[in-house]
């Protein structure tokens, strides 16, 4: 899971909102859908999935982090919006995550609240499993999202013992610890940057490999 920094609402949103009787149902979603993907790099807000590049094709969903059912005075707040994959929408529900997982059901932390850094509580295993110190968020990690579905832990498993694999093969042609750090930082900046806008699917658990590594030498 990454952390989202929110940027300004599209206009057409503010504006539907300022209109007698708007609300979500008829709000045209197309503006606020492409905010959301680019504001997340073109990743689902809580497994990394790639996510669809072009706001009018289907495979997107708008996830409202408090939801509409016992929120809905946060329906047309852009605050509240994320982004998600489909979750393997339709198919049963020990293999649904995400959004179509979580339904109406309540996390303890959002990937957008920047008072507590979503990447500062998860946790990844070799095996590609993603976990929580923080026991209940760890439950909502596994429960509510469903992030450990095999699929997912699969994906996780390749990049992490891709990073690992590659930074291990460098680290023994680095010959100093002050230049092992350096490699170490611009493979993290590598996995934090954008490519044409987007983020690597699953970035970070390659940044969560780095920061491990760092951590022991310094």
């Amino acid at each position: 899971m990454k952390a989202i920094v929110k940027v300004k609402e599209p206009t057409s949103l503010t504006e539907h909102r300022a209109r007698q009787h708007s609300s979500y149902t008829n709000l045209d979603k197309t503006d606020t859908r492409n905010s959301l993907l680019t504001e997340q790099g073109h990743i689902c807000c809580y497994c990394m999935r790639r996510i669809p590049e072009s706001g009018n094709t289907p495979g997107t969903k708008i996830e409202h982090f408090l939801c509409q059912e016992d929120h809905s005075h946060e329906e047309l707040n852009y605050g509240n919006m994320l982004l998600a994959c489909l979750g393997n929408e339709g198919s049963p529900k020990r293999l649904q995550t995400c959004d179509t997982k979580k339904g109406k059901l309540s996390l303890t932390h959002s990937p957008s609240n920047q008072a507590r850094n979503i990447e500062s509580l998860i946790k990844y295993k070799p095996n590609g499993e993603i976990y929580s110190s923080d026991e209940t968020f760890n439950a909502e990690l596994e429960t509510v999202l469903n992030l450990n579905v095999k699929s997912l832990k699969d994906n996780r498993r390749i990049v992490y013992e891709e990073v690992q694999n590659r930074i291990r093969l460098e680290g023994k042609r680095k010959g100093s610890i002050a230049l092992k750090k350096k490699f170490l930082e611009l493979e993290k900046a590598k996995l934090l940057s954008l490519t044409n806008g987007k983020h690597n699917q699953f970035c970070m658990v390659g940044v969560y490999v780095i920061e491990k590594k760092l951590k022991k030498l310094n």
